[in-house]
């Protein structure tokens, strides 16, 4: 599935001052995002306007900013579109490279003199339990905050460019780590603990429980993804069934 290219293009640039393109352009990609438009999927502009109850000249905006970032493929003739398959080997190659972006940060910080400020991060992360927060969306953006800033304080401005990049690359799956009560439990067990460690200056155990952390979210999100993965599969051999039937 996507490469997102992180610079923005011509065409997003011009979504940005076309509401209807922008709003067309973020109802497809949730779509995409979440499995409703599945991997491998073609379709029609006509059906796609349709579908999101929109003229062509919005749509095909909207489209050709998701075929910039990579979610869409022109195919078929001018009117046709493929979601693009879903490369979950992609993903893998991502999350090693993060993690070890990740390792360098921890044990950057763990030497640093004076140690960083970690308060902001230890006010959310580091609560009692009757205080946590556990609506999924709200800690997806708090996990996504507390790993960029122990990169951020690591002082390397590559390798947090770097970061920032892998992060809006992996965000589509990676927000599957926090639709279930237990791993959002799990997040903050274990942000509780990176953050104690490296409140205590302990590199090994901060680069142990990182990389433990990092390996359980990445294991969760490929069993999500690939149970979602089917499940569109299957919808998508129903439609194609009915429509055949009709």
């Amino acid at each position: 599935m996507p490469h997102p290219d992180v610079l923005a293009s011509p065409p997003e640039a011009a979504a940005e001052k076309s509401p209807v393109g922008k709003a067309v352009y973020e109802s497809i990609k949730a779509d995409i995002f979440d499995f409703r438009m599945a991997p491998g999927q073609r379709y029609s502009e006509q059906e796609l306007a349709k579908r999101f109850g929109v003229s062509r000249t919005p749509l095909r905006l909207a489209l050709h900013v998701l075929a910039s970032e990579g979610y869409l493929d022109h195919t078929g003739g001018h009117a046709g579109w493929l979601v693009k398959p879903f490369d979950l080997g992609y993903y893998e190659d991502l999350y090693d490279f993060r993690t070890q972006i990740e390792l360098i940060a921890v044990r950057r910080l763990c030497a640093m003199d004076p140690a960083p400020d970690l308060s902001a991060l230890c006010a959310f992360w580091r609560v009692p339990k009757r205080a946590r927060v556990l609506d999924g969306a709200t800690v997806a953006r708090e996990d996504e905050k507390l790993h960029n800033t122990l990169v951020a304080l690591s002082g390397n401005r590559e390798m947090l460019r770097t970061h920032s990049d892998l992060t809006e690359r992996i965000r589509i799956i990676r927000r599957l780590d926090f639709i279930e009560p237990a791993r959002i439990k799990a997040a903050f067990d274990e942000h509780d603990k990176i953050l104690a460690a490296l409140l205590a200056r302990k590199a090994g155990d901060a680069e142990m429980l990182v990389s433990a952390h990092i390996g359980a979210s990445r294991a969760e999100i490929r069993h999500i993804t690939l149970h979602r993965l089917s499940l569109a599969a299957q919808q998508g051999a129903h439609a194609s069934t009915t429509t055949r039937m009709a």
